[in-house]
């Protein structure tokens, strides 16, 4: 899957679910804490997304991997990988398997955090929930379009950094 249908499928999906919250608040990492650019997970994604093939706010090399595969085997924020698993309808089972081995994680490394989600829900998991989903219409995928643009606005507009 490639970053930009990957980024329109996210746009899909609802910003609200209810664990994901849950892990935020055990973390101290997210929306309520701290001053992030984004008001939601799903526009944290967006953002990064949508400034993914810059070296942008995250100072990416320009040898990143280009598809979605690589890309979530590269974030290093366990709420918002979680948010990811639980909006694209990853089986609760392994939800609750994943948030338990984070929250033994909790004081320690993120990248430990994200590793013990990835053990329990690997890509091809969350790939297959979100190829399952109904295409997207021309008008859809604009607005999706339009909406990652906005996010990647807001990330660089926070930052400080031009839009190019």
């Amino acid at each position: 899957m490639q970053i930009s249908e990957f980024a329109r499928i996210i746009w899909t999906l609802n910003p609200d679910t209810p664990r994901h919250r849950e892990l935020e608040n055990l973390l101290k990492i997210g929306v309520g804490f701290g001053n992030p650019w984004y008001g939601s997970q799903k526009e944290h994604w967006m953002g990064w997304l949508g400034d993914y093939h810059t070296p942008g706010a995250y100072n990416r090399s320009q040898t990143s991997p280009t598809d979605a595969r690589a890309v979530y085997n590269r974030i290093n924020c366990a709420p918002m990988l979680f948010w990811l698993c639980e909006a694209a309808g990853v089986a609760q089972q392994q939800l609750r398997n994943s948030f338990d081995g984070i929250a033994e994680l909790a004081s320690g490394r993120v990248a430990s955090q994200c590793g013990a989600l990835r053990r329990v829900i690997p890509w091809s998991d969350v790939e297959a929930n979100l190829l399952g989903r109904p295409a997207l219409s021309a008008d859809h995928v604009a607005a999706a379009d339009k909406a990652v643009s906005a996010a990647r606005a807001r990330l660089r507009g926070r930052l400080g950094l031009p839009l190019d």
